[in-house]
């Protein structure tokens, strides 16, 4: 016996708290995209029932009604998308991809019982961090809200109960998390936003951002923090760093030790606890281990009450270890400890931005096994009482956050399963899912770690600080020491140029298998397999080519070849043009626009400046009247043997240039030339 859903089922609260109706009217607009029919009008009911646990419900299906059992209102919510995913075919992350359900007359709900599953972590859920690309995709305040609630849908339906709406958010951070608290998510805050408050910078810009001048108006800040999130579920976020994320002593050199740096920030995270308390008794807190903070603890100068959740992090490359910044190479041990006292999670990134090496508008590069043996292991550690999942700007970054989600549910994921489970669910085959596997495999690697590898920031901020260096004569690039140690522009140029010259094969192999893949697919499935992984792949391989060929510009320039620069330069600003153009490609339909505000890798200003650079070689090169190689290498011999002016037509601009110089010269690599 089957139930009979069609249009004209009703769904119904008796227990409807306002997660559950938000999950109603999801499951309502799943109906209208699914089904096609009317049929015998019928009811899915739910009900609460006290016997269940929170998160727990349990569905029983009659050929009359199906009936959810609620043990909370996360409990219904979770039921409802179970229903919608099951049996309408609408999966987690559909809306991301731009993927309607198959539509059929009806679905045929078989009778029984069904239940939920528990959660190998207790708090699971997204920083939805760095998330410039959501601002720019979005023209209106309506439709930004719009997507935030999209976000905060898809984390539902995959199990998540937790979140970090966004960053420091002074225009709708009030709206997000009132929007996200009502869907019946638990909010916490950033590790540089404690409690929720406002930046001590934001309000007090004049003034040093100092806790020992200032207790009172940090204070404040707190309290209203506070204030704002009473009556919430909320996880405190206690502690203190920087206005930014940064160590707080970078702003306040006041505590010089280590010792009393603890002693402080241990100081700090009971004061912030008492506020919080005389406003909620039984408040749940927890402190990021982050940066500085994890040295600190692991030094042994950090009194932190066993009650306070511990946040260990990776550093954003997959690896639990402290993150590099700078210079500093980091790499402290971050795994949660055996014999560690207290309640611990983790806060791990899918999205990264630290301006050196990090994947922002591609997803994480790292290879997948490394990944999941790395937060298994986590959980072998028993650190998931919390996971927080650094999910960026979300698009980029599909794949992963599923693979995770499946972690976090479970607590065990097979790499090429759940590959192959995601590409048959949202591209149509599984065949393609050992593509998402190659990805990490096809990544280029910059130093000694397995983790060394290297995202699409990578392939932008290395050229953009060379093209200072050389512009201002530097020696050498000083902020490249930390992948090119060499104190020798030449010698960090080559190295660069080394690094980056695997990738355009390995890249290039896979961006043609997936072209392949692609055309193979049909529907949706296409357009969702070209929009993600194939454009990821097309920004990591011309990164790869741009970086290379301007690190051959550097080394010719230094070698005093102009012309080859020239040629050089050209080719890494037509790498930079194609993914441009890839980006675009990706932006059609309800995507629109997507990468409008890539502000934080920003392809389009590393074009910019290959097109000041090449401006700049031919202005040393070819001469004062920019006519040189036009003459040499572009005019008949004929017209060049008698000299009677020095030219007769306009001069070729750099674009009209460079194309012509394109079919007459080969650029040669530096190295040939030695």
């Amino acid at each position: 016996m089957f139930f009979d859903w069609t249009l004209s089922t009703a769904v119904e609260a008796e227990y409807g708290p306002k997660p559950v109706m938000y999950a109603a009217e999801a499951l309502e607009r799943d109906m209208a995209e699914a089904l096609s029919a009317t049929g015998e009008k019928n009811r899915i009911l739910t009900v609460k029932d006290d016997a269940l646990g929170e998160e727990e419900w349990r569905v029983c299906v009659s050929p009359e009604e199906i009936t959810v059992y609620c043990g909370g209102p996360l409990g219904g919510a979770y039921a409802l998308y179970f229903l919608g995913e099951k049996y309408l075919g609408v999966l987690p992350l559909n809306w991301w991809y731009g993927k309607k359900p198959p539509r059929r007359e009806k679905a045929s709900v078989p009778e029984g019982t069904y239940f939920s599953a528990p959660f190998a972590t207790r708090w699971r859920g997204w920083f939805i961090n760095d998330e410039v690309l959501l601002d720019g995709w979005s023209s209106t305040p309506a439709q930004r809200a719009g997507v935030w609630k999209r976000a905060f849908e898809a984390l539902l339906r995959l199990g998540g109960n937790l979140v970090i709406a966004g960053t420091d958010r002074q225009y709708d951070g009030e709206l997000i998390d009132r929007t996200a608290s009502e869907m019946g998510l638990t909010l916490t805050q950033h590790h540089s936003e404690m409690l929720g408050a406002p930046m001590f910078g934001r309000r007090y810009p004049s003034l040093e951002a100092s806790y020992g001048k200032y207790p009172d108006k940090f204070e404040a800040l707190w309290r209203e923090g506070i204030r704002k999130n009473a009556g919430r579920k909320v996880i405190w976020t206690v502690g203190f760093r920087g206005q930014g994320d940064h160590a707080f002593w970078d702003d306040d050199p006041s505590v010089k030790t280590d010792r009393d740096r603890g002693a402080f920030v241990s100081a700090v995270i009971a004061r912030q606890m008492a506020l919080v308390r005389e406003k909620q008794k039984d408040a749940v807190f927890c402190v990021y281990l982050y940066g500085e903070i994890m040295g600190l603890c692991r030094g042994g100068y950090l009194d932190i009450p066993d009650e306070v959740i511990r946040i260990y992090s990776d550093n954003g490359f997959g690896k639990m270890l402290s993150r590099r910044q700078g210079l500093d190479p980091g790499r402290t041990d971050a795994m949660p400890g055996d014999g560690e006292a207290g309640r611990k999670g983790i806060y791990f990134h899918a999205g990264f931005y630290d301006l050196q090496a990090a994947n922002h508008i591609t997803m994480l590069q790292v290879p997948l096994d490394m990944t999941v043996r790395e937060l298994e292991t986590v959980l072998e550690k028993g650190a998931g009482v919390m996971w927080i999942i650094n999910s960026g700007s979300i698009r980029p970054h599909l794949f992963v956050l599923d693979l995770i989600a499946s972690l976090w549910r479970s607590g065990k994921a097979d790499p090429a399963a759940e590959a192959e489970r995601h590409a048959r669910e949202y591209f149509g085959d599984a065949s393609a899912g050992r593509l998402l596997l190659e990805y990490g495999e096809a990544s280029v690697s910059y130093g000694p770690h397995e983790d060394d590898r290297a995202g699409d920031q990578f392939y932008h901020f290395p050229v953009r600080e060379m093209c200072h260096a050389l512009c201002r004569g530097d020696k050498y690039v000083e902020r490249l020491l930390w992948v090119a140690p060499e104190k020798d522009f030449r010698a960090q140029a080559a190295r660069m140029a080394a690094i980056a010259r695997p990738g355009i094969g390995s890249f290039g192999a896979l961006e043609k298998k997936c072209r392949e893949e692609a055309e193979r697919l049909e529907g949706p499935g296409r357009a969702a397999l070209s929009d993600s992984l194939l454009t990821a792949v097309i920004l990591h391989r011309t990164g790869c080519e741009g970086l290379y060929a301007f690190s051959q510009a550097c080394m010719h320039y230094l070698d005093g070849d102009d012309l080859q620069a020239f040629l050089w330069t050209d080719k890494a600003l037509r790498a930079q043009r194609e993914a441009l153009s890839a980006m675009e490609k990706a932006e059609h339909g309800m995507f629109a626009h997507f990468y409008r505000n890539d502000c934080f890798t920003n392809v389009a200003l590393t074009a910019q400046l290959m097109e000041g650079m090449r401006s700049f070689f031919r202005i040393r090169g070819d001469g004062p009247t920019q006519y040189l190689w036009e003459r040499t290498y572009l005019i008949p011999a004929a017209e060049t043997r008698i000299t009677l002016q020095s030219h007769i037509t306009r001069q070729l601009n750099d674009e009209e240039l460079a194309r012509g110089l394109r079919d007459e010269i080969t650029p040669v690599p530096a190295e040939t030339k030695r």
